[in-house]
């Protein structure tokens, strides 16, 4: 699946499922036999491309699940003539859903602001548990779930695993290893190429094959129709960074030297002897940012009428990682421009 493909579906997703339908959402909305519309069909199977979980173990997975066959009662877990959950979650059917539920709102929220940390600790399983987080992540973790999958890039990558070691610290590692060329979807595809693939031929079916960074001779010229959700759109998301960086320039400098918006530039702050071009971005990781924003801002600087010097600063949501750092601090040692870049966090 093509990345603009993966990223319409998450928009798909997350503008079904904000977080106020989430808290508010009956049991046969959660899940069900033979609705393919449910939130756990959704994480599941509707955005298998966004990372698989199918597999063990099963639909338990899910924290509470309808059977199949009523009759069938797991002896490992809790159950009435409907449904079986787990054991911690509660006696009956209505308390254990609820518990469900309340787990699955502490990690949208956790997502949200970017403390994966504590996700460990919630009662979901593994599987389930981190594919939410992925999908309300703003792509801030790599869409690779299964444990032995995990495991094998975390050994790659030098850490010493156990039976302890934590979810949120391995994708703690591979985003610090993260090229900063690649996107979190094509980064998924290059781990799973060396370390997954031949444990899971699902992660395959769901898109036809493996992809790799191989070159083309066809290109897709149709019209692309991008996705949105009002919650998460781009250009939401830049609204709001540049409304707080144009607030804190504001108090720092005084209203008289911001502008906004002037030449299409997002904020231009005037100092005396020179002028400072801010550009915003809204991508997931700062490389990006800067990759998006770098020759857009310095073509605006060039059609500036302003003698003074100018200097220019790409502005995202997330401070850099190391391999961030190491390509913002190559462009800064090898551009004559005044060139930095800021995080804004929303």
């Amino acid at each position: 699946m093509a990345v603009e493909d993966s990223r319409k579906l998450l928009n798909e997703f997350l503008g079904l499922w904000t977080l106020a339908v989430v808290e508010v959402m009956s049991i046969d909305q959660f899940v069900g036999v033979g609705n393919k519309d449910t939130f756990c069909q959704w994480v599941e199977t509707k955005t298998r491309s966004l990372g698989s979980i199918k597999g063990r173990p099963g639909s338990i997975k899910f924290g509470i699940y309808e059977r199949k066959d009523p009759s069938k009662k797991p002896k490992n877990y809790k159950g009435d003539n409907r449904y079986s959950w787990i054991k911690a979650y509660g006696d009956n059917a209505e308390i254990a859903f609820k518990t469900a539920r309340e787990d699955v709102v502490k990690i949208i929220n956790l997502s949200f602001k970017g403390e994966f940390r504590d996700i460990d600790d919630i009662r979901l399983p593994d599987m389930f548990k981190w594919k939410i987080a992925f999908l309300y992540s703003n792509e801030r973790l790599i869409p690779i779930y299964k444990r032995e999958v995990l495991f094998k890039i975390a050994r790659h990558f030098g850490m010493i695993t156990t039976r302890r070691t934590k979810i949120s610290e391995i994708q703690e590692l591979m985003i610090n290893n993260k090229p900063a060329e690649l996107n979190v979807y094509e980064y998924m595809w290059l781990l799973y190429k060396r370390f997954g693939l031949e444990l899971d031929d699902e992660i395959v079916s769901t898109t036809g094959k493996a992809q790799g960074k191989g070159g083309t001779k066809d290109r897709n010229t149709n019209r692309q129709e991008r996705g949105s959700s009002k919650p998460y759109t781009a250009e939401q998301k830049h609204n709001i960074i540049q409304q707080k960086l144009y607030s804190r320039l504001v108090a720092e400098h005084g209203e008289e030297n911001v502008i906004m918006e002037q030449n299409r530039v997002d904020i231009k702050l005037f100092h005396l002897n020179f002028i400072c071009f801010y550009e915003v971005k809204s991508a997931s990781f700062a490389a990006e940012c800067v990759k998006q924003a770098l020759g857009q801002i310095l073509l605006y600087s060039i059609n500036d009428t302003d003698s003074r010097p100018k200097k220019h600063i790409v502005v995202g949501q997330y401070p850099p990682t190391e391999i961030d750092l190491k390509y913002i601090n190559f462009i800064k040692q090898n551009l004559k421009v005044e060139f930095d870049y800021l995080a804004v966090a929303l």
